[in-house]
């Protein structure tokens, strides 16, 4: 006899019977119509009991008993429904119910049970995994960042001193807040050091703690970020005082140094330190960047153009369109008079619905609401000239703007530095009043919307280049945060995204958006960071502020999904940069093939996020009685593919093809029958972006992972099989990135492969790891998020 299936979809009766009611609106059916769903049901549930999975027949017969229930009180009168009591199906429905309950009822138990003595063993063997990890740091002499925040964690807080040997200055700024901590600056530690001599050298507020430094089970000396403690003889002077001249005392199991020092504890754990702090607290003075360099541009009134559709061989560049409305400074303010808003309350977005177990929805993908009402009415141009471009670093080095030197963390001024540099264009003022002064001739020029072409614009950004790092550097995990640091990997190997960004963006900003342009200024230093030329691990603490400060499931340090963060950010930053064309009027466009909706989204929503990443595709309805249709066009942002439900392998073709097949939906309002019908809603692409991202739907309503292997490929991916539009265009697709995803939806971790193409090379990102792979990896059950760039 085959093993029954594992229980997958409730944790006990109660929960399994919550999923088993019939919607209202199937009691308003027919009987014909009840019949047919009642033999459905029935027939899906013999399915299930083939595979022996009791939690879907018992769902299945429940709905199905239901169903029969509604047609005894409806049409106890008719004929067909006597007809259909008698038959043997509900006699079958009810004997196999009593069983399957009481083996559910009992297999629940079992697994409360188990899953309650499985907790109990792993939570023994995780408090023995430490008392052992414990036991061997008891006997070193350096002590790691992980090991300090177990014994902060897991032990008595009073009993751990820390020695902090930095300067004064730098101390008082950034300092760890978790336990007793005293300042012993590096420059009093010389050779012959004592005891006695350090409290002389003690401020104040420090000589009761070391008084009592015998009173400690761990005394941790720490500087900035050293290594290798045997280098430094200042350490090893602080250390010989503790050892070998503090008389009657042995402190040799106490006294530990920090590996990697307070740059890295920081960087573990910045909830633990007072610079998470100081970040948040004074974003009044926060280093210059985009948005005190570049205040809020004018927006000047054009007069309405008029669009013709001109055949596709007919199509001209019109350059006449390229104006540019921006403000350019030749020097740094120091004057930051405005504040970033803080804002307190936010409600989260509502929860995904649960999709009904009666048959599994092809969905189209859930677009992001944008908020149009506070727009700018007119288009500012989003792009310069794309040869003359100013390099991103400096040679000199920023200084400190308000004490006129150097910044004493190196991190903090390479950071500065990219935040102050905004790549603004050298030369432009010529190029800018040639086109301004041009007497345009509206009626010689083809007016050509840019549903039938590619965009002017994204075709001069595809030719500037980046000037800076690799694109190598790795991300710092802030607390949960391998979610944010996969996505910010894969859009960082997007690589018009990043020439965008780093080149030309600020300029463009559009400062009335829900966020005032403060997620696309974090996004870019971000972008700049990852593309510079230091090797360390960068810490986008200050981002993650700041989108927390508009989502509150960004605010903390749980685990989020990727794709939802993506959609999010996407979302956010196309508003941000979002330069609209009301002005412009659409004449002459198809509305059978989408082009004249696909216009007027365009004239409303103008970002190069619309121009990268949106599609558009076709959603048809169909009333199964009188067949008619009712038609919709909507653009789209990632595809969101179901897997198959059978089998451990398949393709992206498969998943690509169930996407697009038609399904049933029950209680469509057809307008012409004017009343509810079953019908069938079809799915057609009509129009692909530049850069195509495909989510894999592996986690379902029930908690549950599919970790199928969806084989797809990394060079040629042809999308001409599924795409129903008149669009002429390469439909070839590369591999580029790839947000994986491990483990189970309780617990799992985020990393990204990513292609960089000027070295043609395929690198893993987890967290501030970054190492080369080979490209025959990338395809794994992990893979959960696909970017794909058009080819050339």
């Amino acid at each position: 006899m085959r093993n029954k299936k594992d229980l997958h979809i409730a944790g006990c009766l109660g929960d399994l019977d919550s999923k088993t009611e019939i919607p209202d609106r199937l009691k308003n059916l027919d009987v014909i119509s009840l019949n047919k769903k009642a033999e459905l049901l029935f027939e899906k549930a013999m399915t299930a009991n083939n595979e022996n999975d009791e939690e879907v027949v018992y769902i299945y017969l429940m709905k199905y008993c239901q169903i029969l229930q509604v047609m005894k009180k409806t049409f106890t009168n008719d004929k067909k429904y006597i007809d259909l009591m008698y038959k043997d199906n509900l006699k079958k429905a009810i004997k196999m119910l009593t069983y399957i309950k009481e083996s559910l009822e009992r297999r629940y138990n079992e697994k409360t049970k188990e899953e309650d003595n499985n907790k109990l063993i792993k939570r023994s063997s995780q408090n023995r995994k430490r008392f052992e990890e414990k036991l061997n740091f008891e006997f070193e002499s350096t002590i790691t960042n992980e090991n300090l925040l177990y014994l902060l964690d897991n032990t008595d807080k009073k009993k751990i001193c820390l020695l902090d040997t930095r300067p004064s200055d730098i101390f008082n700024n950034n300092k760890i807040i978790s336990c007793d901590v005293i300042n012993i600056p590096k420059e009093n530690l010389v050779l012959g050091l004592t005891p006695t001599i350090i409290t002389s050298k003690l401020e104040d507020q420090f000589k009761e703690i070391w008084a009592n430094r015998h009173n400690y089970n761990y005394i941790v000396i720490l500087d900035q970020g050293t290594e290798d403690i045997d280098d430094d003889q200042r350490l090893l002077n602080l250390k010989n005082a503790l050892l070998k001249w503090d008389p009657n005392y042995d402190n040799s199991k106490k006294v530990k140094f920090l590996r990697g020092g307070y740059e890295d504890f920081n960087h573990l754990c910045p909830w633990k330190t007072t610079q998470n702090n100081i970040l948040k607290s004074n974003k009044d003075i926060e280093p210059l960047s985009d948005i005190e360099l570049d205040p809020e541009p004018e927006y000047e009134e054009h007069e309405n153009k008029q669009i013709q559709y001109p055949s596709l061989g007919t199509v001209q560049n019109d350059l006449a369109r390229l104006k540019f409305n921006s403000t350019f400074h030749n020097g740094l303010t120091t004057d930051i008079k405005s504040k970033l808003d803080h804002r307190e309350n936010y409600s989260s977005e509502e929860d995904i619905d649960s999709q009904e177990l009666t048959h599994t929805p092809i969905n189209k993908p859930q677009l992001p609401i944008f908020d149009r009402s506070t727009k700018p009415s007119v288009k500012i141009n989003q792009f310069m000239n794309p040869e003359i471009i100013k390099p991103l670093y400096k040679n000199n080095d920023e200084l400190d703007d308000e004490n006129n030197e150097l910044p004493n963390n190196i991190e903090q001024l390479e950071n500065r530095r990219l935040s102050l540099e905004n790549s603004f264009l050298e030369n432009v003022d010529s190029y800018v009043r040639e086109y301004k002064n041009q007497d345009t001739d509206l009626n010689s020029i083809p007016r050509v919307d840019r549903s039938t072409k590619p965009s002017d614009d994204l075709l001069i950004v595809s030719r500037t280049k980046i000037i800076g790092g690799d694109g190598l550097r790795g991300l710092q995990n802030l607390g949960n945060t391998c979610y944010m640091n996969s996505i910010l990997q894969c859009l960082s190997s997007t690589e018009d995204l990043v020439k965008y960004f780093i080149n030309i963006y600020s300029n463009f900003t559009n400062y009335k958006s829900r966020t005032k342009g403060l997620v696309a200024k974090e996004f870019s230093n971000v972008i700049k960071n990852l593309w510079s030329q230091s090797g360390r691990g960068y810490q986008s603490q200050q981002f993650k502020d700041t989108i927390g400060e508009y989502k509150d499931m960004f605010k903390h340090y749980d685990q989020q999904d990727s794709h939802e963060f993506l959609t999010i950010l996407l979302d956010w930053l196309h508003d941000d940069l979002n330069q609209p064309e009301d002005n412009r009027v659409i004449l002459g466009a198809s509305k059978e093939t989408g082009e004249e909706d696909w216009g007027n989204w365009t004239k409303a929503n103008n970002s190069i996020i619309q121009q990268l990443f949106y599609g558009q595709q076709k959603s048809t309805v169909s009333c199964d009685t009188c067949f008619e249709k009712s038609v919709t066009f909507e653009p789209f942002l990632s595809l969101s593919l179901p897997l198959p439900s059978e089998g451990n392998k398949c393709t992206l073709s498969d998943c690509l093809q169930l996407y697009l097949n038609g399904e049933s939906i029950c209680g469509w309002h057809c307008p012409k029958c004017k009343r509810s019908r079953d019908a069938t809603k079809k799915l057609d692409i009509m129009r692909l972006p530049p850069y195509l991202i495909i989510h894999l739907k592996r986690f379902s309503s029930n908690g549950y992972k599919k970790n199928s292997n969806v084989e797809f490929p990394k060079m040629n991916l042809d999308m001409s099989n599924f795409i129903n539009g008149l669009e002429h265009r390469n439909w070839k697709y590369c591999l580029y990135g790839v947000s994986n995803h491990s483990g189970s939806l309780d617990g799992g971790h985020y990393t990204a492969s990513c292609l960089k193409n000027s070295i043609n090379k395929w690198y893993k990102f987890d967290d501030v790891r970054v190492y080369e792979i080979d490209s025959s990896t990338i395809c794994s059950p992990e893979a959960y998020i696909l970017f794909y760039r058009r080819k050339n």
